[in-house]
Formats: structure tokens, sequence, C-alpha cells
């Protein structure tokens, strides 16, 4: 059960992550679907997801309440009545996470970190999740910079990213390996004054 929501979208809610959530980041982290696109093919123990929460301060649980899943429309939006608040007990959902993988120098420059259950891709969750974190970056944080790096194959994110106003800033070369091949990757990056104004 997720943690008190720390930011509110219309469609989803940021919440700290607490131990109990340990299961579903684990289950998904280890799922081929979230882990090749993150680049990353360690598989995790519930005591690695213990030990990278506990030492990470921006990191967070992307939730929806089961009334703003159930109303989006067959295009995906959201319907007239999605709302994150829990007006009648049931508990928000969890269908992600977004975080800085790493943070160099602390407020100066963050490198974004997202990912969405296969099950729940294509609602615009990541955009919005990715949007509220943003601003909780660069408003209250004063961070400089948030980069990311995107898989050439990987479209939808490279799509999310520039819709929030990332620019392209560069290709590294055959940088990741997916299935066994090498393939390029693009990294991105947005700076405070291009977010606040």
């Amino acid at each position: 059960m997720p943690g008190p929501a720390f930011a509110e979208g219309d469609a989803v809610s940021l919440h700290p992550i607490e131990d109990e959530d340990h299961e579903f980041i684990q289950r998904y982290r280890n799922h081929p679907d979230v882990r090749v696109p993150l680049t990353d093919t360690r598989i995790r123990t519930l005591g690695d997801v213990a030990e990278s929460v506990e030492e990470d301060d921006y990191r967070f649980l992307i939730c929806v309440d089961e009334r703003s899943e159930s109303t989006e429309n067959a295009s995906g939006d959201a319907g007239p009545a999605s709302s994150v608040d829990d007006e009648d007990g049931d508990d928000p959902t969890p269908v992600g996470e977004v975080a800085f993988a790493y943070v160099h120098q602390e407020g100066e420059r963050g490198a974004l970190m997202y990912w969405v259950a296969p099950e729940h891709r294509g609602n615009g969750y990541v955009t919005e999740a990715t949007e509220l974190f943003l601003d909780y970056a660069f408003r209250e944080c004063g961070f400089h910079k948030v980069t990311a790096r995107v898989l050439a194959s990987n479209e939808a994110s490279a799509g999310a990213l520039e819709k929030l106003g990332f620019q392209q800033e560069g290709r590294r070369r055959e940088n990741a390996v997916v299935d066994g091949e090498r393939e390029d990757m693009f990294t991105y990056g947005l700076l405070a004054r291009e977010w606040l104004n």
C-alpha cells in the first residue's frame, strides 16, 4: 500500500516508497519489458530493492486510483471523472516509478529514470508523473539540469521527453545491448530555466 501522496496530477499521484512497495518494484524491475529499455539487466532481490530505496532521496512510486483507470476512453484519455483523490477509501494502485537514477552534485544535475508496468502503458502516466517530478526537482530542490538517456528504438520514451521540453543533446553509438545486439542511445537534457519559463 503506497504511502500518502507527495504530489497529485489529473491521473497520477507520486508517493514515497514504503517497505510494502518493494515487492511491486522488484517484480517489474525484473520484468524484461521494463529492465531492457532501462538497459539494466541486473536481476534484483527484495533486499536489493530495499537497499536502493533507502539510499535514494529522489524516488517515487507512480500511482493511479481505480476510478482514474476505469474512466479512460479508447484513446487512452482520462474521462471527466478521473481523479487521484481517495474519496471512497480505495488505495491507489502503483503502476510505476519515477526517480533520479543518480545525482551529480546535490541540486546541480540529476539523471532521470522512469518506468510504467507494461499493462499500464499508453495512458500518459509517464508524461504526467515526470512533469510532477520535474516541478519538484526544479522548483523545490533547485536543480539546474535534468538529463536522460533513451534507447534509439524506444520512440515512446523519446516522445515523452520531447513533449516535456527535453532537447536531444547527443547520440551514444552502440552504448547498450538489447537482445544480444548493440544499440545506440540518445542523450537528452532539460535546463531549469527552460522548465520554469
